[in-house]
């Protein structure tokens, strides 16, 4: 995606394949989503190649606030939108807690995040 000026976005037809051409946009809302989703996407950036803070129990942030999402019962797709992510990459986190949790359901991993501190034991 290449915006210039916020007032004209290039877009490529297809990702995989730049020879198949692009697409111009003028129109004020689209390239104005799209400056936002620009923005929304660098905000939430890091450098390549950087480590991820860890709390002391070894989560990052993200993991944390999936854990939270987890415990008050929502799906993976609703976890991945809140998230901004894609539904895929929510359960690919939340497999991989479940799997440091020792969980083998996800019922059985949120008792283990109670009983590591987690989460709190009061609802």
């Amino acid at each position: 995606m290449i915006i210039m000026d916020r007032r004209l976005a290039v877009l490529p037809v297809n990702t995989a394949d730049a020879h198949a051409g692009a697409v111009v946009l003028h129109g004020t809302g689209a390239v104005t989503a799209l400056c936002a989703l620009f923005e929304s996407t660098w905000a939430t950036a890091v450098p390549l190649g950087a480590v991820p803070v860890r709390d002391t129990s070894g989560r990052t942030r993200q993991e944390k606030e999936v854990v939270r999402l987890l415990a008050e019962g929502l799906t993976d797709e609703s976890i991945a939108k809140r998230l901004g992510v894609s539904p895929r990459t929510a359960r690919r986190i939340a497999a991989e807690l479940m799997e440091r949790l020792d969980g083998r359901s996800r019922f059985e991993a949120g008792v283990h995040a109670v009983q590591d501190g987690w989460l709190p034991a009061t609802r």
